[in-house]
């Protein structure tokens, strides 16, 4: 109940996006303002909300290392088992890049919940500790592969792979979310201070982020392109919701994970893509109005799919 309850404000929060843009496309609400607020989103709210999360995670290296190793292991199979999916649904490159990230990203606001809720301090530590190294491995996964599909699609006849590589490269060193989440380790680890006015600034920021992300998610969903793609948007979700946290639970059993670091471990592995997938792919000139559906069929199957792991959890490691 508790999982249903948490994820379904945020459905409701799509869908009023959906809703607005149907209802008021020809007036205030149309393609421009809503193209406005997914580059709002992407390069002034949500790195914020990455900064000041990373810069103010208990990073505790030397008594997690194991979780850390484990952990990044089980999402880089994720990582693995996402990009397979090409292999089993047919769909150009673009798509493909455009779907695969969403396979291996998260929640981030869902899994905070449900971890305080089930495992305290020491679980968020954890998690924290695990969202601080994984976001940038993941960031700069997803931006490498959708700008080199991006990249390949808009390049001429006499475009070199020299060209391609470089807008890649470009792409991942200029990408917003990555600066942000590099710079919040370099304050973390080295124990920089940053002034409590900066900080509340950033975090006021980043606290706008979440709504305006959904609401950009609703509003670029495009129902029909969902459909078309359907056999793609079927096998991600699984892929993120079932797959992988069988393959965290794995781990877990091989190491011997019990209690907080195995929860955190499986929450993290349960959650839903984030909400910022849409914002990258369309700001980045992929397949958005697919991520968009993914994202939802993500949101809508985790209301089922949460309560089963969080059973598994509490039965199985109890």
């Amino acid at each position: 109940m508790l999982s249903v309850l948490l994820i379904l404000p945020d459905f409701l929060v799509i869908l009023a996006g959906f809703l607005l843009r149907r209802q008021f496309e020809k007036t205030v609400f149309n393609g421009t303002f809503w193209k406005g607020a997914e580059k709002l989103v992407f390069y002034v709210l949500f790195p914020p909300l990455l900064f000041t999360s990373v810069a103010t995670s208990n990073l505790t290296l030397s008594e997690a290392g194991e979780f850390l190793a484990v952990a990044i292991s089980a999402m880089l199979c994720a990582v693995v088992l996402s990009y397979l999916i090409r292999f089993i649904i047919k769909a150009d490159d673009v798509t493909h890049a455009s779907a695969f990230h969403c396979g291996f990203r998260f929640n981030t606001y869902v899994g905070f919940a449900l971890v305080s809720r089930l495992y305290g301090q020491e679980g968020l530590a954890l998690m924290s500790l695990l969202i601080a190294f994984w976001v940038p491995i993941s960031n700069s996964i997803a931006v490498a592969a959708l700008a080199s599909a991006v990249a390949k699609r808009d390049a001429t006849g006499s475009a070199t792979g020299g060209s391609v590589l470089s807008k890649t490269l470009r792409a991942i060193v200029t990408n917003p979310l990555i600066i942000a989440t590099t710079l919040g380790l370099i304050v973390n680890i080295g124990q920089i201070h940053v002034p409590d006015v900066a900080m509340t600034f950033f975090k006021s920021l980043g606290n706008a982020s979440l709504a305006m992300g959904l609401l950009c998610i609703g509003a670029g969903l495009k129902l029909d392109d969902m459909k078309s793609e359907f056999p793609l948007v079927a096998a991600n979700t699984f892929e993120r919701l079932m797959a992988v946290p069988f393959v965290a639970m794995l781990f877990c059993l091989v190491f011997g994970f019990s209690g907080p670091t195995m929860g955190a471990l499986m929450i993290f592995a349960i959650l839903p893509t984030a909400q910022s997938c849409y914002v990258m792919t369309a700001s980045m000139r992929g397949n958005a109005p697919l991520v968009a559906g993914i994202t939802t069929a993500h949101t809508l199957a985790a209301i089922v799919t949460i309560p089963f792991w969080i059973w598994v959890i509490t039965t199985l490691f109890a």
